[in-house]
């Protein structure tokens, strides 16, 4: 498969979110991600995004995750 460059803008509103959960919803035509910031000493937390994607998706993002974490870590830790 061919890469493409995509250029891609940013709204001047847009602001990036602070997540520290994840809940991942599976089914045959999607995989819903929930992210949330939760406040344990509140007891509570808020949807902060929900990202929707086709398994088809869904597979190639775990993929680039892996991939990225990997590449980051193998250069950072501490050996």
């Amino acid at each position: 498969m061919e890469q493409k460059n995509i250029q891609i803008t940013t709204s001047p509103d847009a602001k990036p979110s602070y997540a520290n959960s994840v809940k991942v919803h599976v089914t045959d035509e999607e995989v819903i991600l929930q992210f949330a910031m939760i406040r344990a000493e509140e007891g509570r937390g808020v949807l902060v995004s929900e990202i929707v994607l086709s398994p088809k998706h869904a597979i190639r993002f775990q993929k680039a995750l892996d991939d990225t974490l990997k590449k980051h870590f193998t250069r950072h830790l501490p050996e």
